[in-house]
């Protein structure tokens, strides 16, 4: 797993690569997080390169959430492969967050 971040017309962006899960899930959670507490938000996770998210890696978005809620920011997630797409939808978290089909419409989403 590769996170990468940057700025792009006033939205912090993860783009996330690989395999979010039970072993990779405690350093991507603990790296996320620490940027969400320091950077200004909004927030656009790009999970277009996402190969799978597993249990673990639904845990490390739901906190992340949390933490960008309690400081009253926006996020959104972009671009997720119809198999990443599935595991949000089956488990139900595709109802918790707010997932956009291109990593711009993300953009205007969350810049607006």
């Amino acid at each position: 797993m590769k996170i990468e971040t940057f700025e792009e017309q006033g939205v912090f962006c993860f783009k996330i690569e690989g395999r979010l899960d039970a072993v990779t899930s405690e350093t991507a959670e603990q790296q996320i997080l620490d940027q969400v507490r320091s950077a200004q938000g909004p927030f656009l996770f790009d999970i277009a390169a996402m190969e799978y998210i597993s249990s673990a890696g639904l845990r490390v978005l739901l906190a992340t959430a949390k933490q960008i809620k309690r400081n009253e920011q926006r996020f959104a997630l972009c671009a997720p492969n119809p198999n990443v797409r599935n595991i949000f939808e089956i488990s139900g978290f595709a109802s918790f967050f707010p997932i956009t089909d291109t990593f711009e419409d993300g953009l205007k989403q969350l810049s607006g």
